[in-house]
């Protein structure tokens, strides 16, 4: 007796025995692990995400897709799981995913979070919930329809059967009488109805004495519903409240300005001593570095998934020294100078799954507009030759950002210039009417390092162009000047 309850015991475990995947947007594991306390609290073999991990690599699942409907029927044929679960935390909602080992959607629930991590309470009701949609999978029948005896093949009974002549004659010679036709012969008889004559099987089986067949129970086939199927939901996903980010920046910065000529490759091919008077090539020979700091915040997303958790606005600060080699008419040499950037723009970012792979990837389209204010100025004893290169201006971009694992999250944006038209002292110089235009690129890669902490690493590029017109203090016939600037920007952070 022992020993069936150990089996049955072992067995009820193993058909428990339920992964619970890394869910996306959870940091730190926080409610993946409430998930399994509570599962194993109610009874359940819960197997470890860093064994699924390496079985999974070890079949040639990789990142997520391991978290895949293939990679879920293989892992449970391996691991002997009864379900998988995967889901997705977004602002103060979980959405949880059962998946069963053949890779069907047994169900889906969502639950309220607070500061990222379930209630107790909400985190045994998970854990209900999934092993009640396991128990219900395993155990569901089709319902049958109830079985009807058919009718005997001879419908005469057998006390109206006649006699065999040896027994007929014994009953007369005995005195016994004969049967009485019974009712159903009576009614037969009176209504003029014929008797049903028996079929040549029960003639053979009452000559031979054989018992009469049994009755044969006639089972109709249970009707084929038709069961709609569940659809999962896409993974709920969206932005954190608060990103703060400190870092560096590493740049190239180049700045040509010329009369009369018609581009910066004019100026540049041709002899220094062919160049125009008052002209200027301005260059750094190699990168110079600085600080930089960035910070996001998305207020609204503490509301929950709304349409407007994708609201909020973006800063960022930073300033570089390099020095730098000038070149032109003037005083050559090397001059010290400082970069200084900074921009703050309202956005607004949609976030929606991108069904790229039988997993979806966390992505979001947004647009922002602000403004930027950017200043390069050279020592002071430089500044004679060449003015301060300050500017102020409005730009609108499109940013896009796909997550394709925790550790890397692809990003890339656009910016549009709006009228960077340089500061009075270029006006003064070089001409008191200007147009101006430019542009900034920028593409990256980032991603979830440990608990909160993030990093960030991008490619920014930006480039400015001006065309004088009119008289100035050096320039009397107008000319243009262009202004670049590239480098990597690489950050740390923290979210929340």
């Amino acid at each position: 007796m022992l020993l069936c309850v150990l089996l049955t015991s072992f067995w009820a475990r193993a058909e428990q025995r339920v992964a619970v995947l890394e869910l996306t947007g959870d940091r730190r594991d926080a409610v993946r692990k409430q998930l399994e306390r509570s599962l194993q609290a109610k009874g359940s073999d819960v197997i470890k995400g860093k064994l699924y991990a390496t079985r999974a690599r070890r079949l040639g699942f990789r990142g997520r897709e391991a978290h895949t409907d293939a990679a879920i029927v293989a892992l449970s044929r391996e691991l002997g799981l009864a379900a998988t679960v995967r889901g997705a935390v977004s602002g103060r909602a979980l959405t949880v995913e059962v998946v069963s080992a053949s890779g069907s959607m047994l169900g889906t629930e969502s639950y309220p979070l607070k500061k990222g991590r379930l209630s107790k309470k909400d985190a045994f009701r998970a854990a209900d919930a999934i092993l009640t949609t396991l128990h219900e999978a395993a155990t569901e029948v089709v319902p049958q329809e109830s079985v009807e005896p058919a009718e005997p093949v001879a419908s005469m009974s057998q006390d109206a059967a006649p006699l065999p002549p040896a027994k007929a004659d014994a009953r007369a010679s005995s005195g016994v009488p004969s049967p009485k036709p019974t009712a159903t012969a009576d009614a037969r008889a009176s209504s003029g109805v014929p008797s049903p004559r028996p079929t040549a099987t029960a003639d053979a089986r009452v000559s031979s004495g054989a018992p009469p067949p049994k009755p044969t129970a006639k089972v109709a086939a249970a009707p084929v519903e038709d069961v709609a199927l569940v659809k999962a939901p896409s993974p709920v996903v969206g932005p954190r409240w608060v990103s703060v980010r400190l870092g560096g920046a590493t740049t190239f910065r180049s700045y040509c300005a010329g009369p009369g000529i018609r581009s910066c490759g004019q100026l540049e091919s041709q002899p220094e001593a062919e160049r125009p008077e008052r002209s200027l090539l301005f260059g750094t020979p190699s990168p110079y570095s600085g600080f930089s700091a960035g910070l996001d915040a998305f207020p609204l997303a503490l509301l929950g998934d709304t349409a407007l958790k994708g609201l909020g606005v973006t800063a960022e600060l930073s300033r570089r020294w390099t020095q730098v080699s000038i070149q032109g008419g003037g005083p050559g040499g090397t001059a010290s100078a400082v970069d200084t950037y900074g921009s703050l723009f309202g956005t607004y970012r949609l976030y929606f799954p991108l069904s790229f792979t039988a997993t979806p990837l966390p992505a979001f389209v947004g647009l922002r507009a602000g403004g930027i204010s950017h200043a390069f100025e050279v020592a002071e004893e430089y500044q004679a030759l060449f003015p301060k290169t300050g500017r102020t201006h409005a730009a609108v971009g499109l940013d896009v950002s796909v997550t394709l694992a925790r550790l890397a999250r692809l990003e890339a944006g656009f910016l549009y210039f709006i009228r960077p038209q340089p500061g009075r002292e270029q006006k003064d110089r070089y001409g008191p009417e200007v147009s101006s235009s430019g542009f900034g690129l920028e593409a990256g890669v980032g991603g979830e390092l440990v608990g909160p902490l993030e990093y960030s690493v991008r490619y920014r590029f930006q480039k400015y162009a001006d065309t004088f017109s009119g008289a100035g203090t050096e320039w009397t016939g107008g000319g243009i000047s262009q202004e670049r600037y590239s480098g990597l920007n690489w950050t740390l952070g923290a979210s929340f």
